[in-house]
């Protein structure tokens, strides 16, 4: 008896931007402003607002033409209060052998793969899996270097047996065809850029359980989904959630929402992800599975 699994993600973004010219950036900071000035207390607050101030600004004003925008003044570049937010899904089909890991140099199949591409790297897929995402930043003969791996905490080791290299361009996760002696996962990943001084929480819901028809596969009740049981159900990247278990077990995905990934104040880039995870059972019913989830970011204000 087989069942075919379909995970759908509906991705939302949340995107504001603004013409920033001229930034002075290294590998460790990013100053997108700077100004003379004579003072003032820049962010002053309380349990109810929340103020932005300076003295003697010097004129601050836009002037633009057909062809350039001028903003001048210290507070014309601040842009408060913005998020973005990106999403990036496991193409399961796209299997790459890895050979070796040296830093964030991946030894593996180049065909197809561009700079600023995302990737997963997957350490003895399956049930136990080490994974670890990235971007790739430049492309060998056989091999690519990405940006760094995010991983929860746990880098993988690559000796050549079992670990795979996979893009994250899918629109939806293909879980394939599952029986009771295999196992399942794919990854979602999450990249947010966070400039409140708070940060942000990114929340996960779904549609409704895992279903083909009136069949459904039970949500993961004892933090474990087990080779061999009829299970589903999700964990995070991220090892300092307060309000769920997602960063410690694998954990049930509901309809309401639940925090899957925090930050506590500003970040430039921050990437996170979730696995989900299926099994069935011997005798389980037979047919093509499938749910909606859905993703929010939003700022803690």
């Amino acid at each position: 008896m087989i069942l075919r699994l379909f995970t759908f993600a509906l991705v939302g973004f949340f995107v504001c931007t603004g013409f920033v010219q001229a930034e002075m950036t290294s590998t460790n900071y990013e100053i997108r402003w700077d100004t003379f000035s004579t003072g003032g207390s820049d962010t002053s607050s309380s349990s109810t607002y929340l103020l932005r101030d300076s003295v003697d600004g010097s004129g601050a004003a836009r002037s633009s033409s057909s062809s350039y925008t001028l903003s001048h003044g210290y507070r014309e570049g601040v842009n408060d209060q913005v998020i973005t937010f990106d999403v990036q899904v496991q193409d399961r089909s796209d299997e790459r052998s890895v050979s070796t890991l040296s830093g964030t140099t991946i030894t593996t199949s180049v065909s197809g793969i561009s700079v600023s591409d995302y990737v997963v790297l997957v350490q003895d897929k399956g049930a136990a899996q080490i994974a670890a995402v990235g971007k790739v930043i430049s492309i060998g003969a056989s091999s690519i270097v990405v940006d760094s791996l995010t991983n929860g905490g746990i880098a993988p080791t690559i000796d050549g047996s079992n670990d795979y290299l996979y893009q994250m361009d899918a629109s939806a996760i293909a879980l394939g065809t599952l029986s009771s002696s295999t196992f399942s996962t794919g990854i979602i990943s999450m990249e947010v850029s966070a400039t409140n001084d708070n940060g942000y929480v990114v929340q996960m819901f779904e549609d409704g359980d895992m279903r083909a028809g009136s069949n459904t596969i039970t949500d993961v009740s004892d933090g474990a989904v087990t080779l061999g049981a009829t299970e589903y159900g999700a964990r995070s990247s991220d090892v300092s959630l307060a309000s769920t278990t997602f960063d410690t077990v694998d954990s049930a995905i509901t309809t309401t929402y639940q925090d899957v990934v925090t930050e506590s104040s500003a970040s430039f880039t921050s990437r996170n992800f979730i696995t989900v995870k299926a099994s069935i059972a011997a005798g389980a019913a037979s047919g093509s599975y499938a749910q909606t989830l859905s993703f929010i970011a939003s700022g803690n204000f």
